[in-house]
């Protein structure tokens, strides 16, 4: 569910007092903003 994953992504940015949970979600931002069709 693409909603649930933005959602789950939102969270894990806005929640993380660290760099690197902070970008944890950016390879799955990456897959549904650019090969949202493959999956």
């Amino acid at each position: 569910n693409e909603t649930a994953m933005r959602d789950l992504e939102t969270v894990m940015r806005d929640s993380s007092i660290c760099g690197l949970g902070q970008a944890a979600p950016n390879p799955v931002n990456h897959l549904l903003t650019h090969f949202r069709d493959d999956l």
